[in-house]
């Protein structure tokens, strides 16, 4: 049975969390697995690897289902605002936002050189996600549909699977790796709900098989360069934990997982693109002698 923990607003991580006001400075103060009761503020510039165990947001927690409410409403919100405006302010907004989602991309490695971190095992761009920012970017400046078109298809899953089920649970919200992920996959996913329900761009399933071609193309040396720098890019070699892909593994091994993978990914562009095809056929005008 636990002690009594004083002043409680809530259960966070399983353990509790205990909300503190100090000198006016907002913190959190965690009870971790050996008892002690950290503040986990001070690990807002922490790796990984040097926090102590008990201090993260696991997947599925109050807190990650307050952020997952807090993105969802960023998104809605920002979408109605953005219907409202005139085309010179919509494209703006369109720049500013991707701008920033490269910033928070870059500022990822300048944090992780800082502290003593950076590594190219796990900080190249090669990631699916770390790819939309740049060709979301790309999509924005140049306006070339197929970017887009990568953008609803695999960009925008493909964040919002992370943000459903993040691999960065083991840092404490208030820590930059955290808020720094999860704003920038919400963004990710903001960028092509704002050019479909926004802008009015219309995705075209024909353009799937060009996509798919273009992403196993890129797979393939991206799988190269994780058995040459035992990285783990696109999770092509392992599932990362605490995600459906570990269930995966889990039932069809390794490197089984990738088949229900791409089975996966065909489903969900089945539940993206399906709309959009009955609204066409529903729409098609009646051809001449059918009338």
């Amino acid at each position: 049975m636990r002690e009594n923990p004083g002043p409680l607003l809530g259960a966070f991580t399983g353990n509790y969390t205990q909300w503190c006001r100090n000198s006016h400075i907002l913190f959190v103060v965690c009870r971790v697995p050996s008892g002690k009761e950290v503040s986990v503020i001070k690990y807002f510039w922490s790796y990984q690897s040097d926090l102590p165990a008990g201090v993260g947001i696991p997947n599925f927690s109050v807190i990650h289902f307050c952020w997952l409410t807090m993105s969802f409403i960023l998104i809605l919100v920002t979408v109605l605002i953005y219907k409202r405006q005139k085309t010179l302010v919509r494209q703006r907004i369109q720049k500013t936002l991707v701008i920033l989602i490269a910033f928070l991309d870059v500022s990822r490695w300048v944090w992780a050189a800082c502290i003593g971190h950076y590594s190219i095992v796990e900080m190249l761009p090669l990631h699916l996600c770390s790819l939309s920012v740049w060709l979301e970017m790309a999509a924005v400046f140049t306006g070339k549909p197929m970017l887009k078109e990568f953008g609803y298809a695999l960009g925008m899953p493909g964040a919002l699977f992370s943000i459903l089920t993040p691999d960065w649970g083991a840092y404490p919200f208030l820590s930059y790796q955290y808020l720094q992920a999860s704003l920038g996959h919400t963004l990710l996913v903001m960028v092509p709900i704002i050019w479909v329900w926004g802008d009015g761009f219309r995705p075209d399933f024909r353009r799937l098989p060009k996509l798919f071609g273009a992403l196993v193309m890129f797979a393939i040396p991206v799988a190269l360069i994780d058995l040459l720098l035992g990285s783990n890019y696109l999770f092509l070699c392992e599932a990362p934990k605490d995600t459906p892909l570990e269930l995966f593994e889990n039932w069809f091994g390794n490197p089984g997982y990738l088949f229900p993978v791409i089975l996966l990914i065909l489903i969900v562009w089945l539940i993206l693109y399906l709309p959009w095809i009955i609204k066409a056929r529903l729409h098609k005008p009646d051809e001449p002698g059918n009338a």
